[in-house]
């Protein structure tokens, strides 16, 4: 009877850490999405600041329809539109951030904040962490901030990109 119990029990902390490894894996690829998408947007000439840029107002439409979608019954959702509506998110969020930074630091700042994501579920995989506990908390933190540094001195980034890039780990 204990055994049974005991299975259930590493059963369900395998399904919950791969959920919570998922979860890592898509926001470290989102963030490098969004860096990608900055430098698209600053290429493009896409800004938040042009208030006659029409692609500006598409994503907010599309955005908004969404949004209002979901807020209509939000039991039905499937992967699609959540899909749909992270990336119409990442975007916006790439759009203003390229409005008002430049795009190297930017892409700087959210490679290495998904590289910090990236590393930590593959480390929490490899030496079997629960992703949820503290220990796999610290470990991330001090994996981004060793990646700040790094990246940071190798690149020779100014100041502001470094304390950019420092407080964006510690509030991940």
């Amino acid at each position: 009877m204990n055994s049974r119990s005991a299975n259930n029990i590493t059963n369900d902390f395998q399904h919950e850490a791969r959920i919570l490894n998922s979860i890592w894996l898509i926001t470290a690829l989102g963030l490098v999405t969004t860096a990608g998408l900055a430098w698209v947007a600053k290429y493009l000439e896409i800004t938040a600041t042009k208030y006659d840029s029409p692609t500006m107002y598409v994503a907010i439409g599309l955005l908004l329809v969404c949004m209002y979608g979901l807020s209509k019954d939000i039991n039905k959702i499937n992967a699609v539109i959540a899909g749909v509506i992270y990336l119409f998110l990442l975007s916006l969020v790439a759009i203003v951030v390229a409005s008002l930074a430049p795009v190297p630091a930017i892409i700087v700042v959210f490679s290495t904040a998904g590289a910090m994501f990236l590393i930590s579920m593959l480390a929490g995989l490899l030496f079997n962490v629960d992703p949820g506990s503290h220990r796999f908390i610290i470990m991330m933190t001090l994996t981004g901030l060793a990646l700040v540094i790094i990246m940071n001195a190798a690149l020779m980034s100014e100041r502001p990109v470094w304390v950019i890039s420092c407080l964006m780990i510690v509030l991940w």
